[in-house]
């Protein structure tokens, strides 16, 4: 029989799987725990049985569905859908959140919105803005639905995205990735005309701890599912960090490995 021999790339390669291995791993999130935030008329959010996802049916002014813990310096990752061909509005999810018990309208967080197509003043495309202040509950509101700075709400846009291409399908599953940090956002949206995956925004700054939602404005029959979470931890400025020991321990090995195989001529298989 033949025995392959173990190149250094290969080497090289089993390392790097194994190193990955080691590191963090996206946990399934049940959404079974998770409560409704904002005005009560303003939503119905309708989780399945087995917590992988939720269905929100109403048309309405802001309503928020929200994590009970906190997160900071993590990736979430999920599917979003909206499962009706009525109305063209507002979607999305908030971070950083931290609001009223029950069902105030004091809230602080970011929110990151997408609208299907323009209408009056509200513009197709994406937006991420921070919220601190008294969510308005109108169905005249000029500033969430503009998406206007207005000091009086503590609403002030962060980043936009507009555009005649940059709308959701109805009917169409979305994936989203959102790597949120203390330190930075990174949000990347998969499917329908985004294809494999496009970056929507990734910016620096200061980001504050807080729950994790999902956000509907004047849009019903919209699923949120497979949300997955995963450690992420923030990278500092300056020398790169002490890495973890599972991981220096197969980097040892590795280098071990190959400097044997370095005192050895090179072959393609041994015959037996």
């Amino acid at each position: 029989m033949k025995l392959r021999t173990i190149t250094r790339a290969s080497l090289l390669a089993m390392t790097v799987t194994a190193a990955a291995s080691a590191g963090a791993a996206e946990v399934p999130i049940n959404l079974s725990s998770w409560e409704k935030r904002g005005v009560a008329a303003n939503g119905n959010w309708t989780v399945a049985a087995d917590g992988n996802s939720v269905f929100q049916s109403i048309n309405g002014n802001p309503t928020f569905f929200v994590s009970p813990t906190d997160q900071i310096n993590t990736t979430l990752r999920g599917k979003i859908k909206v499962e009706t061909t009525s109305d063209d509005d507002y979607i999305g999810f908030v971070f950083g959140f931290n609001g009223p018990a029950s069902t105030g309208t004091d809230m602080d967080f970011l929110l990151f919105d997408w609208k299907q197509s323009n209408q009056g003043a509200a513009t197709e495309g994406f937006a991420l803005a921070r919220v601190n202040g008294n969510i308005p509950n109108s169905a005249a509101d000029p500033v969430f639905w503009n998406r206007v700075d207005n000091p009086t709400y503590g609403y002030d846009n962060l980043a936009t995205l507009y555009g005649s291409d940059k709308g959701w399908e109805d009917n169409v599953e979305y994936d989203f990735t959102m790597l949120y940090q203390d330190n930075r956002i990174k949000i990347d949206i998969a499917g329908g005309a985004f294809g494999a995956g496009a970056t929507i925004f990734d910016i620096a700054g200061t980001f504050q701890s807080g729950r994790f939602g999902f956000y509907n404005y004047s849009q019903q029959g919209v699923r949120y599912s497979g949300l997955t979470e995963e450690d992420t931890p923030a990278t500092p400025p300056g020398p790169s960090p002490v890495p973890e020991p599972a991981t220096l321990a197969l980097s040892m090995l590795a280098l071990g490995l190959m400097a044997r195989l370095r005192q050895q001529p090179a072959r393609a298989s041994v015959k037996a």
